[in-house]
């Protein structure tokens, strides 16, 4: 530290220099002060010949200080001519502002960093060597952007290729071989890691000695290599998968193991089967599934039922822009019940697209597609609105404190004008804005933790409750969980259903439980989802969940279908606890 401080000091003795004394015409008679810093200085004239160079910078141009002074640089340095160098050093003289230039100078070997500044009678040059420097930059980039184990690019780097090939569309087409080893793990399990990794250099040695000029080989992690060509013909890219087939399956001999393993490979073409490369790497991945799931050892190829899905999702994108405008958005309400009492204390509000082709489209046709559209904030907005006009509704038939609870996204979510919004609304319904429940899930909370908080803690003052969706198939941070203002879980579905099968019950009972534990410890309820029979609404009471919802309790049904006032006789009364 203190060697850096140092270094500080001379620079700003050398910034001192050049302003204090070169713009006053002292500075030749200063030089000497230069000659013990690191950073060569010279100074040229208008007439750019050299007036003075101190001793690093004569070391690093490999000529004497009284051999350059007086002569013109250009006639003595004659391949700086047409170089960034002179670009530089004519503008600072010309604009009279400072410059900066790093160029590769062949002449002498050599990587400079040259910085420029005016001064009365023409420039002062500062001048540093920076091969090492760049060497070790470009040695630290080659390995942040390769495999250490196999020398391919690593997923980064080929993530980085792919935006700027099919994202900037710097390329027509692209083809991607999304490649797995076929029970590699036996590989592992046999021999060894070690041997595992001698297998997978050689899987990577027969990739890249495969795929010609036009392809690329990348390992992503594991046993998963992916492989793209860029403007290939149509259809070479499954000759080049076939060839691929037929290679790897030559026996591999290293010093610890000999054994033969097959591959399973998926293709996806952009643009014909992916619209940018996020989709064009997953669809490619769903392909070596279907690969996988015909006994490995084969290509599949992303297809033309994949491909009208695709479309479908295209013409949903655009035909969104005018569904809000023309009132194609309604919302349908699935009941939640209270545990305890037996009665409905509120509804969810589940979005669903009346499409005028299509039909009436649930949120799992379109959702994600509405989630990248323009129309999703005027859709949110919308939604909210609706939700606490149609909760008011509800209060003033049956006088009774029912909640209204409405997902919302990332954006909505993490929006720090969320809760003026949540109060314009209620204002407008004539309601409290303790009736909205906002309902958010981890990957929600997680991609943005802090505006998150911040967010939903604003809402929370007003009123509104929170409630974490899909609990235990995200991230379930306990880290998180504790800071999170959240007021009760909403525990998946996934774990309901699991209840009722012989070979998960055990293990779902478990899992439930702990999570009630958990939010009761927190301070928080549980509300169990998807619950669809009689045995499961019966088991997740008697885990302790305090509220539920499902098909079996009701189905979700526009506002003017929806009766929450009715008691629940889903379980014998006895089951219920008195209101």
């Amino acid at each position: 530290m203190k060697h850096n401080k140092k270094q500080s000091v001379r620079r700003r003795d050398v910034f001192r220099f050049t302003g204090e004394h070169v713009h006053r015409g002292k500075g030749e008679g200063d030089f000497q002060v230069l000659d013990h810093i690191t950073d060569g200085v010279m100074l040229l004239d208008r007439q750019w010949m050299f007036r003075n160079v101190n001793r690093t910078a004569a070391r690093l141009l490999q000529r004497s200080p009284t051999d350059l002074i007086g002569r013109d640089i250009w006639a003595e340095y004659p391949d700086l001519i047409g170089s960034g160098y002179e670009k530089a050093y004519r503008e600072a003289a010309e604009t009279g502002l400072p410059r900066t230039v790093t160029e590769f100078y062949a002449p002498l070997d050599t990587w400079f960093e040259a910085r420029v500044f005016p001064c009365e009678c023409g420039i002062t040059v500062l001048v540093r060597d920076v091969t090492e420097a760049r060497a070790m930059s470009e040695r630290l980039s080659d390995q942040a952007a390769h495999d250490a184990l196999t020398g391919l690019i690593n997923r980064r780097e080929l993530l980085t290729r792919l935006g700027e090939l099919v994202d900037e569309g710097a390329a027509a087409s692209v083809d991607l071989l999304f490649i797995d080893l076929d029970r590699f793990k036996e590989i592992n399990d046999s021999f060894g890691h070690a041997a595992g990794d001698e297998v997978l250099c050689v899987i990577g040695e027969r990739l890249s000695g495969s795929i010609g000029e036009r392809g690329h080989a990348s390992r992503i992690g594991g046993d998963e290599f992916v492989v793209f060509l860029v403007d290939a013909p149509e259809g070479e890219a499954e000759r080049v998968a076939s060839d691929f087939i037929v290679r790897m399956r030559e026996r591999i001999e290293t010093p610890s193991v000999r054994a033969s393993i097959s591959v399973s490979i998926g293709l996806a073409r952009y643009p014909v089967s992916a619209a940018n490369a996020d989709e064009l790497l997953r669809n490619a991945d769903t392909a070596m599934y279907h690969a996988k799931r015909m006994g490995g050892s084969h290509v599949w190829t992303f297809g033309r039922e994949d491909a009208r899905r695709l479309s479908n999702r295209l013409r949903l994108r655009a035909d969104l822009e005018g569904a809000s405008a023309t009132g194609q958005f309604q919302l349908y309400y699935q009941p939640q019940l209270n545990l305890v009492t037996g009665s409905m204390y509120g509804a969810e509000a589940l979005v669903r697209w009346n499409h005028p082709e299509l039909g009436l489209l649930a949120p799992g046709d379109f959702l994600d597609v509405l989630l990248e559209s323009s129309a999703y904030e005027a859709t949110g907005k919308w939604l909210i609105h609706l939700a606490l006009r149609e909760a008011a509704q509800w209060q003033a038939a049956d006088r009774m404190p029912y909640k209204v609870a409405v997902n919302l996204s990332a954006t909505m979510a993490q929006d720090c004008d969320l809760a003026a919004l949540v109060r314009e609304a209620a204002g407008a319904a004539g309601v409290s804005a303790s009736v909205l429940d906002i309902e958010v899930t981890e990957a929600v909370i997680v991609s943005d933790f802090e505006a998150a908080s911040r967010s939903l803690a604003a809402v929370r003052k007003l009123g509104a409750t929170v409630s974490l969706d899909d609990f235990g198939t995200g991230y379930s941070s306990l880290s998180y969980l504790t800071r999170l203002p959240v007021d009760r879980i909403k525990i998946d579905k996934s774990f309901v259903q699991q209840l009722t099968v012989t070979e998960t019950r055990r293990q779902a009972r478990v899992m439930i439980e702990a999570m009630v534990a958990l939010a009761r410890a927190l301070g928080m309820q549980t509300v169990a989802e998807g619950v669809e029979s009689a045995e499961q609404l019966a088991l997740i009471q008697k885990l302790g969940c305090d509220a539920a919802q499902g098909y079996f309790i009701g189905r979700p049904v526009p506002a003017n279908a929806l009766n929450l006032s009715k008691r629940c006789n889903l379980l014998p009364a006895h089951m219920w606890s008195p209101k």
